[in-house]
């Protein structure tokens, strides 16, 4: 299903949450993005890895990390966040949040 553009696309991803695997937009559309953690196993920034994909906005506050971004043109991109125990650096082991994003025309 392809989503479009009135509306931002909106991704929420909590601990414990299935990933999602990918998103399909239209060029034009914003896609909002919020990663839920906690003061001791926060996010780091939702980055742009690749493609056509540009950040407009973005926050975050006690370990949630939220970004606006827009789907500039066709292509494949992806956004990541990683997660890493703040208590301890011999804690749990990082995670890694991705979602890869198709964009057609």
């Amino acid at each position: 299903m392809v989503e479009h553009a009135d509306e931002p696309v909106r991704v929420i991803y909590r601990p414990g949450d299935p990933q999602s695997s990918q998103l399909r937009v239209r060029s034009g559309t914003q896609i909002v993005v919020t990663l839920h953690g906690s003061p001791a196993y926060g996010w780091t920034p939702v980055e742009v890895a690749a493609g056509p994909l540009t950040v407009v906005e973005a926050g975050a506050g006690e370990g949630t990390t939220t970004v606006t971004v827009c789907a500039t043109s066709p292509g494949e991109g992806e956004l990541r966040s990683t997660s890493t125990f703040a208590g301890d650096r011999f804690g749990p082991q990082s995670r890694l949040w991705r979602l890869l994003v198709h964009v057609d025309p």
